[in-house]
């Protein structure tokens, strides 16, 4: 181990906190077996350190994450990238002309949906064209969420008309963070039952009034309970960041979320240091809490604790 092992600054990471000691012993499953990669690592971290979700799945993804943004900060010697004897494939050659014939169906703008709303998350099998509809008409295109995720689907009638994705909480957020009231410590604890709207698309050829913020009501209405669901805990509060360049964030306003001021030009990245990158385009910042009391579960020990509500109640 080296000398910037042994002063390496305390890092805390799932409420676990990280010195010398432990990055020590980080570095020695790195060293010992990497035929699996970084996930593989963190499978053995996960488990060392008894890291896990509320509904006991391992938190692999993030984990990987975290070790790969230590790994660039010098904390860590990570091996070079390995070369798979089974890359992953690219996409299939029909969902290549599936997204080059992606068009406005049904072709005109006059031949607008009806019947009964539907918002829901979609199905296994719906992922591929959920995907290929993101990536070809959201302006961010489509990545894989990390961690804990939902997408959704809204139809009016049979006729798919808006897709959404929620993720995890951006870690650091100076407007989010001071409106919740939180320290670091405990930021650390509640970003759990923070959610992230990352991607939000009413397909281009739909026109109804006030379509988008209908979705967006109907959607949070039932988020929390579909994370409960999926993940074994609620969340509290949604936050999302639109650039002000291109929209103005209407639907937002509409559905009664709070605008709290606008980023200074950052964006999470895998592959910035710090898990983040300067883009130089400020967002406008905003959050709806989902729970009355959200602000002071988030603020007061763990959220959702019995102790927490009955003394909001």
């Amino acid at each position: 181990m080296t000398d910037d092992h042994r002063t390496a600054p305390t890092l805390i990471y799932r409420g676990t906190s990280l010195g010398a000691a432990e990055l020590a012993t980080i570095q020695e499953f790195f060293d010992d077996d990497f035929s699996r990669g970084v996930v593989g690592v963190a499978h053995r971290v996960c488990t060392y350190f008894g890291w896990s979700r509320p509904n006991g799945q391992m938190p692999l993804v993030s984990c990987a994450v975290f070790l790969r943004r230590i790994g660039k900060s010098g904390l860590l010697r990570l091996p070079g990238r390995r070369v798979s004897l089974h890359p992953r494939p690219q996409l299939r050659d029909d969902h290549v002309e599936i997204l080059k014939s992606l068009g406005p169906v049904p072709g005109m703008v006059e031949c607008q949906p009806d019947g009964p709303f539907n918002v829901r998350p979609i199905h296994p099998e719906e992922y591929d064209g959920f995907r290929l509809h993101l990536q070809r008409y959201h302006y961010l295109g489509f990545q894989k969420p990390a961690g804990e995720s939902i997408c959704y689907a809204a139809f009016l009638g049979s006729e798919l008309v808006s897709l959404l994705v929620w993720g995890a909480a951006v870690r650091l957020s100076l407007h989010r963070d001071r409106f919740i009231g939180w320290d670091s410590p405990t930021r650390e604890r509640g970003l759990n039952w923070v959610v992230n709207n990352s991607r939000f698309l009413v397909l281009p050829w739909i026109r109804r009034t006030c379509l988008a913020s209908r979705v967006l009501s109907a959607n949070l209405r039932r988020l929390s309970q579909d994370w409960q669901q999926a993940y074994a805990h609620p969340v509290w509060l949604a936050e999302t960041f639109v650039d002000l360049a291109r929209f103005k964030g209407t639907c937002y306003r509409a559905s009664n979320w709070r605008y709290l001021g606008l980023t200074r030009g950052f964006s999470r990245s895998r592959h910035g240091p710090r898990g983040f990158i300067r883009h130089g385009q400020p967002k406008a910042v905003f959050v709806y809490p989902l729970h009355r009391h959200a602000l002071a579960l988030l603020r007061e020990g763990l959220p959702g604790s019995e102790s927490v509500l009955a003394r909001t109640a």
